[in-house]
């Protein structure tokens, strides 16, 4: 497609190029330009082309989104600073309720439910509500562990969490306490975590983890079930 349009202003091209004679930023100027149809290479392996780059005084302009798209990466603008980010913005995280563990491991009648807890209702630590966690109903014995794995593979820098007991069984007399494990080594341990008490925040560092193992322990002799919650569990890139 090579239809000539006149007095577009050229400014900085982010995810689409500007086709009026608007101004850009302080420094607009209008000229006279051509779309042209533009191959992308990457590496050698042929990718979408785009229909809406213009050649000005040498230079190549093609749309943002598409080199990102081109090269497999994310595209955020940032208006307000006026900045682009091509890739994953620092701070991004995935819940870790939501990838797929690798192993799961439970004693008979103790159970492991995703976002909820054992009645279908959302995890609530000291009537603190959470739309993300995981959470273990440990059986009724004295020192019932239940485990879960995740293979993080090393792309994780840092795990932050809630721990606590589940509103649900809040009057419980045992405690629970958390372990967290990478690649066999101890990285963070919280004990006596009880019933009505406020949700406690654990940091992790998983710089270099390969994989993640959460177990989480029982003590007590009541003979009653006790959901452990670990909620809002973020796993930062």
């Amino acid at each position: 497609m090579k239809d000539k349009v006149k007095g577009i202003a050229i400014g900085l091209v982010v995810g689409s190029l500007i086709s009026s004679s608007a101004a850009i930023a302080a420094s607009s100027i209008k000229i006279d330009v051509v779309f042209q149809q533009v191959k992308y290479m990457i590496d050698g392996v042929q990718k979408p082309s785009t229909d809406a780059a213009i050649t000005y005084k040498g230079q190549l302009y093609v749309p943002l989104k598409d080199v990102t798209k081109a090269l497999g990466k994310e595209l955020n603008y940032d208006s307000k600073n006026s900045t682009a980010w091509i890739g994953k913005k620092p701070g991004s995280f995935k819940y870790l309720s939501d990838i797929s563990y690798a192993r799961l491991d439970a004693p008979s009648e103790s159970y492991i439910d995703f976002n909820q807890n054992y009645n279908r209702e959302k995890i609530q630590i000291a009537s603190n509500v959470y739309q993300k966690g995981i959470n273990f109903n440990t059986n009724y014995f004295n020192g019932s562990i239940e485990s879960i794995d995740y293979n993080l593979n090393g792309q994780y820098k840092k795990f932050t969490a809630f721990v606590g007991i589940d509103d649900k069984t809040k009057n419980s007399p045992d405690t629970v306490s958390f372990k967290f494990i990478g690649d066999d080594n101890e990285l963070l341990t919280v004990t006596d975590v009880k019933g009505g008490n406020n949700p406690i925040p654990v940091s992790v560092d998983l710089t270099g983890v390969l994989k993640l193992r959460v177990i989480v322990e029982k003590q007590g002799d009541s003979f009653t079930s006790i959901y452990a919650s670990l909620a809002d569990g973020k796993l930062f890139q």
